[in-house]
Order: structure tokens, then C-alpha cells, then sequence
């Protein structure tokens, strides 16, 4: 009986454990499925073809914590639900047309035969890359299968080696997709730091009076902050872009800012370093750094929190300022609660067991490289998760909450451990950042 109990238990916590949103499907051959029955909520942008599409999968964008991708299912088909005018597909494709292959070079396209998605995007590169620039397409429309060609608006630019260093091709992506930042500008938190950070590194001058003018408008001299009222995500992402603008720029306006947010940030931290989408309370004797009530710790918050100290001393130390008594504590405090997940996993929710069974965190082991990094005297530390970056591909594209802070701190991170590091990293991306590339230069986030 004791057996039967036990059996019985597993089962039932293993039937837990299972997300609704990944059990077995089956894809619908898009040759033989009313096309009107399929919902188009979620689709996906075809590379800088000028489409976009639905594609069958098990689970995309599903809120199933670390875990989870966006997988598909045999026949493997794309189905076209829009085409911008002026691009590449335009009058060659149509809405409700499926795609069932695509290939660069001579001969008949074949059908796709594993995940559409990858095979769409490592064709486009092919094709970028061949001397005539076009990507081959089957083309299903009403029952007849059709092999059309696309121009795409490169021929001869194959990735480098190194890429993204010394690679003409990523070179141009970059100067292309620089022309597109203002645009998203004024977007709040945390998007305006990072959109901020972006224009500063793209070296375009043009940027440099609105960068000065969001940077000074987020520090200014009569700036008041109150630990108790932290808000994790703005104070971190905002310092860590003041501090890379002042030591950019040398821009005395924002010192005292930065030295507001730093120390107030320390201040707001718990007594375990963590953060939650606020501070920490306080004891009853008005002391800082007790527990994270309500929500508890967020550390995909809290991360970019510690790291927002971290770059404020060094902008302090620069400066050859005082160092508030609470700034080193804090970083200690964070890099023991942070060291501890190393050799073990990855980093998790907040104060939880490690990650194991992936090398992917929805970004925060790539965070917690930065902060290590950023702090100068942590190399175990910064090896260890520099090196589950860079072991993550595979998972960068789920999350809690969607995948964004995956796709924004992955790449950096991986650069840490230098350029062969990065380019390793990004030779096994590639496919997907080239779907995410639109024909104006721009670039799409899809995802939750």
C-alpha cells in the first residue's frame, strides 16, 4: 500500500509540474487546412523578406518560468499573413500563401524537413551571402506548388568568422539599425536607458544632444531619493546608463545623480543582496536592510539593482569621491548571495533553489556576469556565468514573463569571455537575429 501511496504522489506532482502549454500537438498541413480557421494572434517576422507568419509550435511566448521553448511539429510550413509593399516579397507573395521551403543556390528548393523557423533563417544568410543575393522560396498557393525567388537586399555579404568583428556584413546591420534608435526613444522604463545606452555605443554624434538631454533630465541636481520608496527597475537600469554616459562623456551634471542613485540603491538592498521589484524594509530601529515583504525577491530586478552600484563606484572612484559607508557592503552582500548559485546552476526567481537542466535564465545569468565583471576582482565568478552565457543559446528564447531581457543581455555577456567567446555565441544565434532583421534596417522583438 505504502508503494501504490508513493506511485501515486510522483505521479501526480510529475502532472503538476507539466505547463499546459506544452503538451503533445499536432501540426495542421497548411496544403490541406482551411486557412480561415487558423489564429493569427501570434506571428513571427520573416527576415528582412517583408513577411511575416504563423508558425505551428507547442509553445510559444507560454509563461512557464525558465523552462520551455518555442518548438514545432512535422509538416514543417510557414503561413504568410502579411507583405510590406516595397520589400522583397512584394508581389511575389501574398497573404494565405505557405511556405514549404527555402534555399539559396541552383536546383528545385526543398522542403523544409526540421524546425521551419531555422531553416528559413539560415537560408536567408545563404542567400545574403551568394553572389546573386536571391533566397529561393516553395511556394504553395491554392493547391500549386510554385519555386519563386526573392532579391534581398544584400548579395556577397557573408557573417565573418569573428563576427560580429571585423565583418563587413555586421558592420552594416549596425549602421542600419543605428538609423532606426530615435524612433523608439521616450518609451519609459526600462527601455529608455537601454535605447540611450545603444545610441551612445553606436559612436553617431547625432545622438548626442538627446542622450544629454534624457541623461540630465534623469539626474538632476535637485534629485531626491528615498530608499523606501525604491523602484528597482528604474534606479538600476538609469544608473547603469548615467554611469556609462558620465564616464563617456565626462559630463559633470549627472555626478550628483549618480551618487544619489548608487547609495540609495544600497541602501534599499535586503540583508540577503537581493532586491524585489522595490527595496527592502527596514528594521524596527529605522535601520536598512531587512526582509523583501509582499512579493519577495525579483532577481532579474535585482541584478541590473546590484550592478547599478557596481557601475556607480566606479564612476565614484574616478571621480576620486568619498565612498558612502553603505556602496561596498551592498556589492559584498550581493556577490555572496549571487557566488552562491556558482558550479551549481543557474541563477532562479529569487531566493530559490538553483536552475538545473538548462544553461539559460531568461537573462539573469548573463546579468550576474556583468555585475561580477563589472566589479573588477570577481574571476570565478565571472568565468562561471560568462560561460553558462555562452552555453545558453539554446534557451535564450524563453522566460518568465517573455524573453527580452534574454536577447538584450546575451550577447554582451558572452563578449565578456572576448571575441572568440562572443562569435561562438553568436554563430549558433545567428538564424534567429537574422528573422528578427526587417528589409528597412529595422529590427522586431517577438515575444512575450
Amino acid at each position: 500500500m505504502k508503494n501504490k501511496l508513493s506511485a501515486l504522489i510522483g505521479f501526480a506532482l510529475l502532472t503538476l509540474a507539466i505547463p499546459a502549454g506544452v503538451q503533445a500537438q499536432t501540426a495542421p498541413d497548411l496544403t490541406t487546412t482551411d486557412l480561415a480557421t487558423i489564429n493569427r494572434t501570434q506571428t513571427y517576422n520573416l527576415g528582412p523578406t517583408g513577411m511575416r507568419g504563423w508558425i505551428f509550435c507547442t509553445n510559444l511566448n507560454n509563461n512557464v518560468g525558465d523552462f520551455g521553448t518555442m518548438t514545432g511539429q512535422s509538416p514543417w510550413q510557414i503561413l504568410v499573413t502579411a507583405v510590406g509593399t516595397g520589400t522583397p516579397a512584394s508581389g511575389i507573395m501574398a497573404i494565405d500563401d505557405v511556405i514549404l521551403g527555402a534555399s539559396a543556390g541552383a536546383g528545385a528548393v526543398p522542403l523544409f524537413t526540421n524546425d521551419s523557423r531555422k531553416s528559413l533563417g539560415w537560408a536567408i544568410g545563404a542567400a545574403e551571402a551568394s553572389a546573386t543575393g536571391v533566397l529561393k522560396i516553395k511556394r504553395w498557393r491554392a493547391g500549386v506548388s510554385t519555386d519563386v525567388s526573392l532579391q534581398m537586399g544584400m548579395s556577397n555579404m557573408a557573417y565573418s568568422a569573428t563576427a560580429p568583428y571585423d565583418c563587413p556584413k555586421s558592420a552594416l546591420i549596425l549602421s542600419n539599425a543605428i538609423n532606426k534608435l530615435p524612433a523608439s526613444f521616450n518609451m519609459g522604463n526600462p527601455g529608455n536607458p537601454v535605447l540611450g545606452l545603444a545610441m551612445m555605443a553606436s559612436g553617431n554624434t547625432n545622438f548626442n544632444a538627446s542622450v544629454q538631454t534624457y541623461a540630465r533630465s534623469i539626474a538632476p541636481s535637485s534629485l531626491s531619493l528615498n530608499p523606501n520608496a525604491c523602484d528597482t527597475w528604474g534606479w538600476g537600469y538609469m544608473n547603469v546608463f548615467l554611469s556609462e554616459y558620465y564616464l563617456k562623456t565626462g559630463d559633470t551634471n549627472v555626478l550628483s545623480g549618480i551618487t544619489k542613485y548608487t547609495v540609495n540603491l544600497a541602501k534599499a538592498q535586503s540583508k540577503y543582496g537581493t532586491f524585489g521589484h522595490g527595496g527592502a524594509e527596514q528594521h524596527a530601529d529605522g535601520s536598512f536592510h531587512g526582509s523583501i515583504s509582499w512579493y519577495g525577491p525579483v532577481n532579474s530586478a535585482g541584478l541590473v539593482g546590484n550592478l547599478g552600484i557596481a557601475m556607480g563606484k566606479k564612476v565614484i572612484v574616478a571621480t576620486g569621491g568619498a565612498l558612502d559607508a553603505e556602496i561596498d557592503p551592498a556589492l559584498d552582500r550581493g556577490s555572496k548571495f549571487f557566488g552562491y548559485y556558482v558550479g551549481k546552476g543557474s541563477i532562479p526567481y529569487g531566493e530559490h533553489e538553483p536552475l538545473t537542466g538548462s544553461h539559460s535564465s531568461n537573462g539573469k545569468d548573463y546579468m550576474t556576469a556583468f555585475m561580477f565583471a563589472m566589479q573588477g576582482n570577481r574571476p570565478v565568478e565571472t568565468e562561471y556565468y560568462t560561460r553558462m552565457t555562452v552555453a545558453g543559446y539554446n534557451g535564450r528564447e524563453a522566460g518568465h514573463t517573455g524573453q527580452g531581457f534574454s536577447y538584450l543581455w546575451s550577447t554582451l555577456a558572452a563578449n565578456i569571455g572576448g571575441t572568440n567567446a562572443v562569435a561562438t555565441y553568436l554563430a549558433q544565434v545567428r538564424w534567429h537575429l537574422d528573422l528578427e532583421r526587417r528589409s528597412d534596417g529595422s529590427f522586431v522583438y517577438d515575444g512575450s
